[in-house]
């Protein structure tokens, strides 16, 4: 069954930009990336470039062009060295939603008053790793800045599970199944409450040891991956 997963991370608007030729040593920074991610990243390009690799092109400002997709790839193992992960919202059957919308949830949250999160939301707005220029596709990374942050708060801080209720079940599923509509209106609410969660922290002020997190003004991080 196809589905997304969408990672958070709290960083700063830097965190990213400022390893690119910053001459750290990969190894180091990638030690406490799961095995199981390594695993995944060397198999997806079966040996042609491992993820030490990868990062040490980025982290030596040593661009290759043919080489955009796996920097891509790069993002998130990156952010969970750097940045403050938050965790992870399951797109399984919001998936689904019956819109062509790339995000698939764009047009609930724009029915439900969360007009500025839904221009946000599966909006593909990092250029990495080259500055002002390339923006990956996929994974879709989206930046919440601290002023978008604030817009968002606003609208988070209204009855947004009380219109979720309302939003007509043809909203929610093919063919207006009640059943199915009910269990994804469900999945939806419990993930815009892990997403306001994440927005109430990343506009928090913090006390971090990692180096791609202020202690004010940070960014909120989304990593859209799984089926596209």
């Amino acid at each position: 069954m196809a589905e997304r997963f969408v990672f958070g991370f709290v960083a700063s608007s830097n965190a990213l930009p400022d390893l690119v030729g910053s001459r750290l040593d990969a190894g180091e920074l990638l030690a406490g990336v799961s095995a199981e991610f390594v695993e995944m990243f060397d198999d997806e390009f079966r040996g042609r470039l491992s993820l030490t690799d990868c990062a040490a092109e980025v982290l030596a400002g040593d661009l290759n062009e043919e080489h955009a997709y796996p920097y891509a790839r790069l993002v998130e193992p990156l952010l969970t060295v750097v940045a403050e992960p938050l965790g992870m919202i399951h797109m399984a059957l919001t998936y689904y939603l019956p819109n062509d919308s790339f995000g698939r949830w764009n047009p609930v949250l724009s029915a439900v008053g969360l007009s500025r999160l839904a221009s946000l939301w599966g909006t593909a707005n990092v250029a990495f790793p080259w500055p002002g220029g390339r923006t990956p596709h996929w994974p879709c990374v989206t930046r919440l800045s601290p002023t978008s942050l604030a817009e968002v708060t606003a609208e988070l801080a209204g009855d947004w599970r009380a219109r979720l209720n309302l939003v007509p079940d043809s909203l929610l599923s093919e063919g207006a199944d009640p059943g199915l509509a009910a269990e994804t209106r469900a999945e939806l609410t419990g993930g815009l409450a892990v997403l306001a969660e994440w927005v109430e922290r990343a506009a928090a002020p913090w006390t971090s040891q990692r180096r791609g997190v202020s202690p004010v003004d940070n960014s909120l991080i989304l990593v859209m991956d799984g089926s596209q």
